[in-house]
């Protein structure tokens, strides 16, 4: 059962998700044109045996920029299958984005659902003072006598 909160978590996710995904396309479209215009340079010196052209600090930087690139967009890929088939419980982005939401104060209602201190216990108060949580009768509801 899905609530309105995961629901609203869900969205969230998927949004983040994408803009994410636009940020990573553009980043990786920008490598790949610094690349072929490094590559074109005509000072490069050929590789072993004149084959290829050989690396340079410039080459190697943008190689390596471009795979922590390609495999933060994996990660993303995988988050983003694991919302779409799990759900909010699957993964790890949209539990942090539903407790976020929490925090900036959702309605009580979603709030009621997770208790911080007792995750066993529903987040609702009881009537009465300090006897009356301890579990001692109810003469100790709402000050009556004993």
């Amino acid at each position: 059962m899905t609530t309105e909160l995961d629901r609203l978590a869900k969205k969230n996710t998927e949004q983040k998700l994408d803009a994410i995904s636009k940020k990573q396309q553009i980043k990786k479209h920008n490598i790949k044109a610094a690349s072929k215009a490094h590559s074109a340079d005509p000072h490069r010196e050929e590789g072993l045996f004149g084959y290829g052209l050989k690396s340079t600090k410039k080459s190697k930087s943008l190689h390596k920029a471009k795979r922590k690139v390609e495999k933060s967009e994996k990660w993303f890929d995988k988050e983003a299958d694991k919302l779409e088939k799990h759900g909010v419980k699957g993964s790890a982005l949209a539990q942090a984005e539903k407790e976020a939401i929490i925090e900036k104060g959702f309605p009580s209602k979603a709030k009621m659902d997770i208790d911080v201190h007792r995750p066993n216990f529903p987040a609702k108060k009881l009537k009465g003072g300090g006897a009356a949580l301890r579990g001692l009768g109810r003469a100790f509801l709402k000050g009556g006598k004993v």
